[in-house]
């Protein structure tokens, strides 16, 4: 009798990597996607699984296909009040 074995899938493969300066747009919540502003464009990732890393100038976080470190060019607090 012969008998066929399939090859498991590949799941190690490392996500894509992302580094940038800009800001967030919104809160940063695991189940939801991230909003942030980069270069005048507001992107909206895709559901965001973890926060990695949060510090006072950038924040690191990954979605179901990317991790994404986004520095602060200002802080998040500074950004909203020059904006009102």
């Amino acid at each position: 009798m012969l008998t066929f074995f399939k090859r498991k899938a590949d799941t190690d493969t490392p996500k894509k990597q992302i580094c940038i300066t800009g800001i967030l747009a919104g809160i940063l919540r695991p189940g939801t996607p991230a909003l942030y502003l980069y270069r005048g464009e507001l992107i909206r990732t895709s559901t965001v699984q973890a926060i990695l890393e949060a510090a006072p100038d950038y924040v690191r976080f990954e979605t179901l296909n990317t991790i994404y470190t986004i520095a602060f060019d200002t802080l998040p607090d500074q950004a909203v009040k020059s904006a009102a």
